[in-house]
Parts: structure tokens; C-alpha cells; sequence
């Protein structure tokens, strides 16, 4: 592997194990298993589309030691100086979406003034019925990747002289308006979701960490530790949704 190769946001984003597997062995991916990514690819092309009849930036390569393609750049409407807005379009299952919302259930009476008519579990006949109400509580959203991921965007950006003051995701429920997603609170198929900024010394700090351990792995052509509990998804990715868990080993051998 020759030492110049630039890793991206991306695959920085990954366990440095994933990654690193992902570079070195002849894996495949079965095209069956990809529909709904598929369907990402076809929403990111649709959305290019229109931004260039518009005339802003979109699906541009960004390059440094770390690669990056940006979804959409343009221009601050929010703003009352020279300014730009950076988009990332996401694809999500309603189960994601909720995550990334923090959304939390609480219970309140039906507005229609229904009342239980038997008792049961859920309470007396003739009590107010209760119905799930969803809010979302920012502290609680898991977001981290999407911090991470458009905040080194956004500096690989403000580097080539275009300052950005606001990020968001738009994000595509994929089962947007099924029982499953609104069931979880998530009750819209698109959702605008902002993104905090975070500083600059904390994004190249984590960004430069994972590269170090990804070039030093290719280097020594040694596996690296396991991939971290997050990066893991406490053990799902691992079980049905990782390309190269079978030359993967809890033991780090080869």
C-alpha cells in the first residue's frame, strides 16, 4: 500500500479495523443486501440534479490529507454577510432517525376525550385514554459521526475561503409514513436536522488520530484493535451489516 494514500471523512468515520480490512481483503458485497443503499445513490443523484440547475455547489471533491465530498454549499439566506449553508443528504431507516432526534415518548390524554373502556394494564374504564406524544431533546440525539463528519467538511471548506456559519442534515425516511416509523415519533419522511458546530482543534484532533492509526496499520500490514463499542454498534454492525466481519477476529489475528 503505497504511504501517500488519502483516506476520507468516511472511512475515517469507520473502526480503523473495518477500514483497514476493507483496503486489504478481497471481500464482496452482495447487490441484494444494497437496495436501500441503492436508493440513496439514486436520492443524492436527483438532488445533484436540481442544485446545478440552481447553480450552487454541490457533490464537490474536497482534498488535504483527508479526502471529502460535500452533498450541497450554498449561499446564506439567514445571513446578513457573505455566508454559506453546508448540506449532507442522508438516507435513514425511521430507527435512525429517531437516534439522531433524541426523540423521547411521554404519555397525555387523547385530545379527543376517549376514555378506557375496560380496565386493563392501561389503566381504569372510564380514565382518560392515553396517547404517545414524541419531542425531541437535542442532549439525547446521537449524532456524533454527523458532527464529526460535517464539521471537517466544513473546515476543508472555510479553507478554500467560504465561510460557513450553519450545517444541517436533510435527511429521507426511507419507511417515512409506515406504523413502524410513526410508532418511534418519527411522523415526517423528510427531516431538516441542524448541526452544531464543533472547534476546529477537536475535528483535526480526532481526524488525525484515526488516520495515524489507519497509515501505521497499512504500514506494518498488522491488524488493529477491534473497532470501539460506537463504532461497533454495540455489536449489531458486526452481526449483519459489516462487508468484512469474516476475516475479523475478537483476538486481532490475521
Amino acid at each position: 500500500m503505497d504511504l501517500v494514500y488519502l483516506p476520507s471523512t468516511t472511512e475515517l468515520l469507520n473502526g480503523t479495523r473495518l477500514s483497514f480490512l476493507k483496503l486489504t481483503k478481497p471481500y464482496t458485497v452482495d447487490p441484494m443486501e444494497r437496495a436501500f443503499a441503492l436508493l440513496g445513490t439514486r436520492h443524492h443523484q436527483r438532488l445533484e440534479a436540481v442544485a446545478r440547475k440552481l447553480n450552487v455547489l454541490s457533490e464537490e471533491k474536497l482534498k488535504g490529507e483527508i479526502s471529502g465530498i460535500f452533498d450541497l454549499l450554498e449561499p446564506d439566506e439567514l445571513s446578513v454577510v457573505e455566508a454559506y449553508l453546508l448540506t449532507d443528504y442522508k438516507t435513514w431507516g425511521s430507527f435512525k432517525v429517531a437516534r439522531a432526534l433524541g426523540l423521547v415518548e411521554s404519555k397525555v390524554p387523547d385530545p379527543s376525550g376517549a376514555v378506557y373502556r375496560k380496565s386493563g394494564s392501561w389503566g381504569k374504564a372510564g380514565t382518560p385514554k392515553m396517547v404517545s406524544i414524541w419531542t425531541p431533546n437535542p442532549e439525547g440525539a446521537d449524532l456524533f459521526n454527523e458532527e464529526m463528519q460535517l464539521n471537517n467538511y466544513r473546515i476543508l471548506v472555510e479553507e478554500c475561503g467560504f465561510p460557513v456559519p450553519r450545517i444541517q442534515l436533510q435527511v429521507t425516511v426511507r419507511d417515512g409514513g409506515t406504523f413502524i416509523a410513526t410508532d418511534r415519533g418519527v411522523d415526517r419522511k423528510i427531516y431538516t436536522i441542524p448541526i452544531r458546530r464543533v472547534a476546529d482543534e477537536e475535528v483535526k484532533s480526532y481526524f488525525e488520530a484515526k488516520r495515524q492509526a489507519l497509515l501505521k496499520a497499512l504500514e506494518a500490514k498488522m491488524m488493529p484493535p477491534p473497532c470501539s463499542d460506537y463504532e461497533r454498534w454495540e455489536g449489531r454492525r458486526c452481526k449483519g451489516f459489516c462487508d468484512v466481519a469474516k476475516f475479523c477476529s475478537e483476538r486481532g489475528e490475521q
